[in-house]
Parts: structure tokens; sequence; C-alpha cells
């Protein structure tokens, strides 16, 4: 299927979600005088990503701000403001926080972030279309995209799972994380075999996180944005002025974010061309391939729970996925 088919497919799918994602007028336009004392003007919904509700908002003076309310409470948002603030100190483009908020909306604890608005287009679904780029602009964003990596990869972190304190992850140690997935391991075999599998797939692909576990323990974690993509690239002039949604940042071996990456864009954007950019070289050493391969079974796990009975068409390819990956060990 084309990759303009599977954007089609996945656009419905957020359309769906969005629908049923309202916040009254009143709380948006009382959040956004209280972080900016200004006046909104117009709001425009932003319909992208599987969680929050998103507006580009124009104040009154004509500054565009960005608001995101997100269906959970507090610390969400926490999280972003700790990664956003060690970013800046990085040198990574981030946007400023202006206000975090807590608030109840029809009976649903939810926070409310309001952030600056950075200058740029965001490299994919604006309006620039990274495809139609030529060759050499594209592998120099992409080189950009990995330098800018290197320098969220420098930020030290403790465990390993999603930052849920102040550069700490839920988890202590990888064998912890490891053990809330196995968890989940029966509820996997069923998923599996009520989409048509063999539930040995889920066994075999435990059986290969299992064999690198121990190696992969030893990683020292640093903080990933857990779901880096030219999604969240802001570009202007053919350089990326900020980067994008932090909400899944992540304590976690550095291969993380490059395995999130080649997963779900190295099939038409090269991985390569990020590593390319990438400072640090001495990351792709004789594991990094299998580290990448393990990392991206570990999260097809996450990803056939949290699919299944929302989007076939996504389930689909993550089961497709899953099936190359563990070929690839053997």
């Amino acid at each position: 299927m084309s990759n303009k088919n599977t954007a089609d497919d996945y656009n419905k799918y957020i359309s769906s979600i969005h629908k049923t994602l309202i916040t009254p007028e009143e709380i948006i336009r009382d959040i956004v005088k209280q972080g900016t004392g200004i006046k909104l003007l117009i709001k425009d919904r932003i319909i992208a990503g599987e969680v929050n509700e998103v507006y580009d908002i124009t104040l009154s003076n004509k500054r565009h701000v960005i608001l995101r309310i997100s269906r959970q409470g507090y610390p969400n948002f926490q999280q972003e403001k700790w990664a956003i603030t060690e970013c800046k100190r990085a040198g990574v483009p981030v946007p400023e926080i202006l206000l975090i908020k807590y608030v109840t909306i029809k009976n649903k604890k939810c926070s409310i972030c309001l952030m600056e608005k950075i200058d740029g287009e965001p490299l994919e679904r604006g309006g620039l279309d990274f495809e139609k780029l030529n060759l050499e602009t594209r592998k120099r964003l992409i080189r950009q995209a990995g330098e800018i990596l290197s320098r969220i990869h420098s930020i030290e972190t403790r465990g390993f799972g999603w930052i849920i304190g102040e550069g700490k992850a839920e988890y202590s140690n990888f064998e912890n994380l490891l053990k809330e997935r196995l968890r989940k391991k029966d509820a996997l075999e069923r998923i599996i075999m009520e989409e048509g599998m063999d539930k040995n797939t889920i066994r075999t692909a435990f059986r290969i996180i299992n064999r690198f576990a121990d190696e992969y323990a030893e990683q020292i974690p640093k903080l990933n944005h857990g779901d880096y993509s030219h999604k969240h690239f802001m570009v202007k002039d053919n350089k990326i002025t900020g980067i994008l949604d932090w909400g899944s940042v992540r304590s976690d071996s550095p291969v993380y974010d490059f395995s999130t990456w080649d997963y779900w864009f190295g099939d038409y954007i090269p991985t390569e061309w990020l590593k390319e950019g990438y400072q640090d070289k001495s990351l792709f050493d004789s594991n990094f391939e299998d580290f990448l391969h393990m990392l991206r079974i570990f999260n097809a796990l996450d990803l056939l729970e949290w699919y299944y009975k929302k989007n076939q068409h996504t389930l689909d390819k993550v089961k497709e996925t899953l099936l190359k990956d563990l070929e690839y060990f053997k």
C-alpha cells in the first residue's frame, strides 16, 4: 500500500478520536488569558496525534500560542516540562511552556499545557511536504535531526521506561520493566490468536527479548524523546527550528529513539541519514542492530495492545512488521 493510502487511513482514525475530544470554549479562553494576559482572537483545531486535543491560538495582538489538552490529570505535562527545560540547556530547540493547569471537564480530570508557537512549519502534516523536497534537502534536514538527537541523548536519566519524575523512570532497571511486560503475555497471545496468528509468535518474541536482556540492561540510560519523528520537527528556511511533542519522554538506551524511527519511517526515510548526523558514533557498535531489532519487537508488543480493536489497518501493519523482525533473528 502506498504511503498516501496509509496516511489517509491513519488520518481517518485520528479524526475519529478527535471527534470525542471537545473542551468548552470558556475554559479555553480562560486558560489562554491566564497564560498570556491577552485575549483569544481565533482558535484553529489541529487534528494530529492520538491523545491530546490541540489548538493553534491567535491572540488579539496576532501572536500565536499552542494549547494542548489531555484527558489525564496531574502530573501529566510535568514530565514534558522537565525534559524541555533540560533540553534547552543542552541546546535543543524547544518550545517555551507558558502555563500548565489542571482542571475538571465533564467530571473528568484533565491537564492543559499552553506553549509558545515555534516559528516554521512541521515537516509532515503541515505546509511542507517532506516527500516532495529534493533529495539533498531531505538528507540535510534528517542529518540536522540526528545532530539534535545527540544533544537530547546527552541528558542523564535514571532507570528504564516512561519518565515519571525529574529524570526518573517508572522502573529502576530493565529487568523490572521486562517483568511488567511479561505479565501481559497471555493477553497478547489471545490478541494474536484472534487475529489469526500462531500464539507462539508472542512466545518467540519474548524469547528473543530475554536473549538480549542482560546485555541491554548494562546500557546507560539517557533521555529519549520517545516519539522522535519528522512530524514533530518545525522547519523554516531548511533549518529545524524546534522539536515538538515531548509527551512520550523516556529513560532508556539511546538506541530506543533510533528503533522507533526505524520502525515507523525507516522504509522511506533511511535511519542511516539520522545516524550520519548523530555525533557519538560509538553508539553504533556491534550490538546496535541487534538491540534495534529487539526494541522493535519490544515496542510491537505494546502496539498490538494499543491498536487492538482501535485501528485495524495499523494493527495489520504491526503484525506484518513483527513477523519480519522475528525473521531477522533466525
